[in-house]
């Protein structure tokens, strides 16, 4: 019976897998810290824009997840393959149509993003070579999708090991040019980032054929899997525009800091942002244990196993996430000295710190719950209220809070709370209202 103990099975490898992969961005944002502080903003504003097409690889991956799960729980093991034939060519594509992309016009697209002439040498550098190999992105987070679906999240955590290693060892030796290498900053940066997830998506293929999929699965292309690539559509676009419109709506509010509160102001949402992020891994391993747990319940058409199962998860992560914002809140003052020692920044961040303390216990409501209607199929009325929030609060609200009014970067927080909260509780009811029992997926693509 899939119960806590499996949770934990599943989470706490996708929570350790969650840190490393964390650490990679905030590997490379605190050593540029101590090089430049105007380096590391340079590199939050380009992560914001990688972090945007990795929502594209979304598309397919997530569709991938959802319906991988659901046919395992239903052991139907061929379709599973097409599934991921499928994914993985369209996936191919798509990372080498965004990779050229980045390389030839990475420049223009920081330009319109608003990134200042300051930070624009080292984002566009860092761009340029990390965004150049998200073709290899896009095959890992397929990949990775196809593994932990299966349940083998511990094989993903050890990939996760080694990418880091990788990545934290380029970057000593390449920002600061120790043992003869060369001093490279921002790129140095950005060749260890680009070069660690090479290696991952090889050992990650590796793995996949060894193990779990044979490699003549491609052979099931021939016979025209047309339901799988609309199962993977259906799941995967919705799904994928719910987390584009987040990511696009913090692409708006960066442009607002950016224009309107100066880079300072930018500066310290970097830094925040990267702290709370260590609150994030709670909820996002758990969400993401949830919807393979949900996926594999519905698939083996145990409903109410997996209505119960959802709340319980949900519960879990709330607790964590409380014990984890409160001590980001009460220590802020020194964990954003890690960062800088930078009055005027320290004085914008450690606010803004507290009130992410309460916003993150909303977006803990989100993240859960949204998977565990992920798992289920229901996709569509998470986009929805996506779409309706996020700019309504989140955007439009940051504005008037932080600009208008005048409360700075405090008041762009508080147009994030009130859009996390909001969306949360809508998502609570809709898994109480069990709306998510009439999408179930595998069922109707059989």
């Amino acid at each position: 019976m899939m119960g806590t103990k499996k949770l934990h099975q599943l989470a706490i490898p996708i929570l350790i897998e969650s840190l490393l992969f964390m650490l990679l961005g905030v590997a490379d944002i605190f050593m540029l810290s101590n090089y430049s502080d105007w380096a590391a903003g340079a590199v939050g504003a380009a992560n914001q824009f990688i972090g945007n097409m990795h929502l594209l690889f979304a598309i397919v991956s997530t569709g991938t997840a959802v319906l991988v799960a659901q046919n395992v729980g239903a052991r139907r093991y061929k379709a599973v393959e097409k599934v991921a034939s499928v994914a993985l060519v369209l996936n191919f594509f798509l990372g080498l149509i965004i990779g050229l992309t980045m390389i030839f016009f990475g420049n223009s697209i920081l330009e319109k993003m608003g990134v200042t002439a300051d930070l624009m040498a080292y984002a566009s550098q860092y761009l340029t070579i990390v965004g150049g190999a998200l073709f290899f992105q896009a095959i890992l987070n397929t990949v990775t999708a196809i593994i932990r679906s299966h349940g083998h999240t511990r094989q993903t955590m050890y990939i996760t090991v080694l990418m880091n290693i990788i990545n934290i060892l380029g970057d000593v030796l390449l920002i600061f040019g120790l043992f003869g290498f060369p001093e490279l900053g921002v790129k140095g940066a950005a060749i260890a980032t680009a070069f660690s997830k090479i290696i991952a998506t090889i050992i990650a293929l590796i793995f996949m054929f060894k193990k779990i999929l044979p490699l003549k699965m491609f052979l099931s292309l021939k016979e025209k899997p047309l339901n799988e690539l609309g199962g993977l559509i259906k799941i995967g676009f919705p799904s994928a525009m719910e987390s584009m419109c987040y990511s696009l709506s913090q692409t708006a509010i960066m442009s607002i800091i950016l224009i309107n509160l100066g880079d300072n102001a930018y500066i310290a949402r970097t830094y925040v942002m990267t702290i709370a992020r260590f609150v994030m891994i709670f909820f996002n391993s758990i969400g993401q244990a949830s919807q393979i747990m949900i996926g594999q319940l519905i698939g083996a058409a145990r409903i109410e196993e997996a209505y119960e199962t959802g709340l319980r998860n949900f519960k879990t992560a709330m607790f964590f996430t409380v014990l984890a914002s409160s001590g980001m809140a009460i220590l802020s003052r020194y964990l954003i000295r890690i960062f800088t020692d930078d009055p005027v920044i320290i004085k914008i961040a450690v606010p803004v710190m507290i009130v992410d303390a309460f916003l993150e216990a909303g977006r803990a409501f989100n993240v859960v719950l949204i998977n565990n209607l992920r798992g289920a199929g229901d996709v569509i009325f998470p986009v929805m209220m996506a779409m309706f929030s996020m700019w309504l609060f989140g955007v439009l609200g940051g504005y008037v809070f932080g600009v208008t009014l005048g409360y700075g970067l405090i008041g762009i927080w508080v147009g994030n709370l009130l859009d996390e909260w909001l969306r949360g509780i809508s998502m609570y009811f809709r898994w109480k209202g069990r709306k998510w029992t009439e999408k179930l997926v595998v069922a109707k693509i059989d």
